[in-house]
């Protein structure tokens, strides 16, 4: 049986005692995508006209460098291409992440969809379409 997903500050967990404590306001990096953190503590930039969150500001030098690596993710549940800036379907969750020295941590992660549709279907039963841990 698959364990009800939890929804915690915009976090969905497996369990209670495997929600994270979010910060306060928190938000992802578009960039690294695999890190919270207080709105406050976020640089914030412009790119194609909507907000985002960044940890620094050579990452919008990435972004403007290489926008295929950084501005575009496929829907884990369609495999789609979309686009992370302007997209409004994401879904919050905390996956095991696999390390290089092989020890495995629980990081947040933010998930993009083409649509309400692969959202929802995802939200209902995640482990479907994750396979974990991701290597880091």
């Amino acid at each position: 049986m698959v364990a009800p997903l939890i929804a915690v500050a915009g976090f969905l967990s497996a369990s209670p005692a495997a929600a994270p404590s979010p910060p306060a306001d928190p938000v992802i990096c578009v960039v690294c995508g695999d890190y919270t953190f207080p709105r406050k503590d976020a640089v914030a930039a412009v790119y194609e006209g909507e907000k985002i969150s960044l940890c620094n500001l050579r990452e919008l030098d990435m972004i403007r460098e290489n926008p295929g690596k950084y501005v575009w993710a496929q829907d884990p549940v369609s495999g789609a291409r979309v686009n992370k800036i302007h997209t409004k379907f994401t879904a919050d969750r905390t996956v095991s992440v696999r390390k290089q020295n092989g020890t495995v941590e629980n990081w947040p992660r933010r998930f993009f969809f083409e649509s309400e549709k692969t959202r929802s279907e995802f939200a209902r039963n995640p482990a479907k379409f994750l396979k974990e841990p991701y290597p880091a």
